[in-house]
């Protein structure tokens, strides 16, 4: 946002049509009579000039005005603190993620319920990742709500290649969402994961190892569970979802796994079977925050006045030259 420290000095400005008017007419009076047989009309770029040279001070008048009244843009930046939660999102996008029992489906609902839940997080550090068969950093721990929600939206089937990187990959999401928290750790500062899938774990390592590192690393971890008891099929762009075995994909939720994830690593476990059901998990997820952080905010102020200056002076030197040396030499 554009501000000014002196904003009275663009008063100033209403008086400009005033001089423009009056500058004119000073100009025709000064001009001396000649006889028409003496008289010789200007040529080249003489007539043009003398038509623009009141504007043309006048555009180095606002020029100088402005910049004496300070102009600067406000931006405002803000300083974390150490106190808070790191929330590491670890967001399923496998094919799976298509089905349309939460329409239009899975994946699309989650993502809308997952930037609004970043939205409502009050101002805790909150980091994504993507996985299938294999685990995608989005980003890592941010305040920037702007940029997580984004990337979250940016999130579609097309994101991986399901040929190369189909499946469902629990074990390696949980390990990569703690690694991402471990490096980033800080004293006294409370870290949670929390894992959204429709699936059991068919790639990579053991979900149950890997939940028992998130509990040796004092991580709280909540798993929920996305999906119907009716097995459904799965389209993606309006075509079916054909299998290695050349059939339609069909999923259902089996939550077992899940369940023992959850309680491995003492965790909370939550079921989605419809999207208000889901809409209330992230109801509770938003509450997570119990000690928020402490952001100071900075203003930061971005001058144009050194810039405006050095225009009003080239201007003006501009000026100078072409009424001493153009419009004042003599007519030959």
């Amino acid at each position: 946002m554009v501000a000014f420290n002196t904003p009275w000095v663009l008063g100033a400005l209403l008086l400009m049509p005033l001089y423009g008017v009056l500058r004119h007419r000073l100009l025709r009076r000064a001009a001396v009579p000649f006889a028409p047989l003496q008289y010789a009309r200007p040529t080249g770029l003489r007539p043009l000039l003398m038509r623009f040279q009141v504007p043309f001070e006048l555009l180095i008048l606002i020029t100088a005005l402005v910049a004496l009244a300070g102009p600067h843009r406000r931006d405002t930046i803000d300083l974390v603190g150490e106190e808070g939660l790191d929330i590491a999102l670890a967001l399923d996008i496998s094919a799976s993620m298509q089905a349309a029992d939460f329409p239009p489906n899975r994946l699309e609902a989650l993502k809308g319920l997952a930037v609004d839940f970043v939205r409502r997080s009050g101002n805790d550090r909150i980091a994504v990742y993507a996985f299938a068969k294999h685990v995608f950093s989005q980003t890592p721990l941010t305040t920037d709500r702007g940029a997580l929600s984004s990337l979250i939206e940016g999130l579609a089937y097309k994101t991986i290649d399901h040929v190369d990187s189909g499946g469902t990959a629990l074990g390696d999401a949980l390990i990569a969402a703690a690694d991402g928290l471990l490096r980033s750790r800080m004293p006294d500062r409370d870290q949670v994961i929390v894992l959204i899938s429709d699936g059991q774990s068919n790639a990579g390592a053991d979900p149950i190892l890997a939940a028992r590192f998130a509990k040796e690393n004092s991580f709280a971890l909540y798993v929920v569970g996305v999906g119907s008891d009716e097995p459904v099929e799965v389209y993606v762009d309006g075509k079916p979802f054909i299998t290695i075995e050349d059939t339609i994909l069909r999923t259902q939720l089996d939550d077992t796994q899940l369940q023992e994830i959850a309680a491995t690593a003492d965790g909370q476990y939550f079921r989605a079977k419809e999207m208000d059901s889901l809409a209330a998990i992230f109801d509770d997820l938003a509450r997570l925050d119990t000690s928020p952080l402490e952001i100071e905010t900075v203003e930061i102020r971005q001058a144009y006045t050194p810039r405006l200056a050095a225009l009003a002076a080239i201007l003006f030197a501009a000026w100078l030259l072409t009424d001493g040396f153009l419009l004042r030499r003599p007519l030959r």
